[in-house]
């Protein structure tokens, strides 16, 4: 072999373990080594009534009361724009006006939550938001939203009394740092977690590049209003997704869309997070919720990312992308002391022909449902008795 075929096997072996490297989460998150899908059956599956043409992106359940809250979005500004959502924000011509909803799990009613103290020309346009409960007020409730209105993003906060059908809006939170919030997490009045989930936010093929490329330019960023302060805490993630904390606020959870992982921090007391755990999941995930009463974590997956991605380039006509329930426990067999210190289970998979585009699994273990919402299909969905549908992964 002359120098010249030399130089060139040694290029081609290089690029080859450049992309295989740069690409070889997409194969996981392709479900290339694990099938297609399986179709379920329905189970105790229906959907809620009354929330036709509606889009849910984040559902968040109140235990101790057995309320559920949804975010949810008309069809029109949620399936005719681009995703993610803040070129949906910037590029709309007409304003943006999503609604919550209030949901009795034990009654199965929803009703519709009414603004207060916000002006009715204003975006208010939803994507993930979580809550704080003050240990000092039990009857309220604090809600972080994201609003990706068409200024830019920010976070709303509002004040919520239990068993009412107002959200009373305190105050808008807007940071130079907060600029593509995907999903927030709350750990005082005062005080949350946000992940950014993109570095591009005003340009589609931009968003594209960087998402193809697999850039690692996704963060999350805390904010106190009690030292006014907005920091960067974590850097370096691809498409950082869903954010939650544990019952005491000890722990982060983040969910990545782009790696396919589950990382669990320690909170300090300076508020910075040390990483503690990496769990592999093996499917890009969205938002993740944690049952304080069991400690479970339940992550809302996509089976496919390629099919998932030509889903939003078809706009979901003739595209249905297949979605799983993923449930996260601490490890109670006997491979536990062999360092194996959590248990993941696929408690549901559908191939898209009963839901689709999953984005959110909340689950209630003391009264046995759990709730389904995507910002694609209309609607939400009720599991009932859900510990009863089991997958068993791998």
């Amino acid at each position: 072999m002359n120098n010249l075929n030399k130089i060139i096997l040694t290029i081609l072996v290089a690029f080859i373990a450049i992309a295989y490297t740069l690409y070889k989460d997409v194969l996981v998150l392709s479900g290339y080594y694990r099938g297609p899908a399986q179709k379920s059956n329905g189970g105790k599956c229906r959907y809620l009534e009354g929330l036709k043409s509606n889009l849910c992106e984040d559902i968040k359940i109140h235990h101790a009361s057995g309320l559920a809250y949804l975010a949810c979005g008309d069809e029109q500004s949620r399936k005719t724009l681009p995703w993610p959502p803040p070129i949906d924000a910037y590029n709309n011509s007409f304003p943006l006006r999503g609604i919550f909803y209030v949901y009795n799990i034990e009654k199965d009613k929803l009703t519709p939550l009414i603004l207060k103290n916000f002006p009715d020309e204003e975006d208010f346009s939803l994507h993930g938001f979580g809550i704080y409960e003050s240990p000092t007020e039990s009857d309220n409730l604090y809600f972080f939203i994201i609003n990706h209105k068409r200024t830019g993003s920010v976070i709303e906060l509002f004040k919520h009394k239990l068993n009412t059908f107002e959200l009373n809006h305190l105050k808008t939170f807007k940071h130079d740092l907060i600029y593509s919030p995907n999903s927030v997490a709350p750990v005082s009045k005062d005080e949350f977690y946000i992940t950014n989930d993109l570095y591009y936010i005003q340009s589609h093929w931009k968003v594209q590049l960087e998402i193809w490329t697999r850039r690692r330019w996704s963060n999350v960023v805390f904010h106190s209003s009690k030292t006014n302060t907005t920091e960067l805490v974590v850097d370096g993630l691809i498409f950082a997704n869903g954010i939650t904390v544990n019952w005491d606020y000890s722990h982060v959870f983040i969910g990545t869309s782009g790696t396919g992982e589950l990382f669990i921090y320690e909170r300090k007391p300076d508020n910075k997070l040390k990483l503690l755990d990496t769990i592999n999941i093996e499917h890009s995930v969205d938002n993740v919720n944690v049952d304080p009463v069991t400690g479970e974590i339940y992550l809302a997956v996509i089976h496919d990312i390629l099919e998932y991605m030509n889903g939003l380039a078809d706009k979901f006509q003739s595209i249905k992308p297949s979605f799983g329930v993923i449930k996260i426990s601490n490890n109670t067999k006997e491979d536990k002391f062999y360092g194996i210190k959590y248990a993941k289970e696929k408690i549901f998979e559908d191939d898209g022909t009963l839901f689709y585009a999953l984005s959110v699994a909340a689950g209630d273990s003391s009264r046995k449902v759990m709730l389904w919402g995507s910002p694609f299909a209309e609607g939400v969905v009720s599991v009932a008795n859900q510990k009863t549908i089991r997958v068993v992964l791998d």
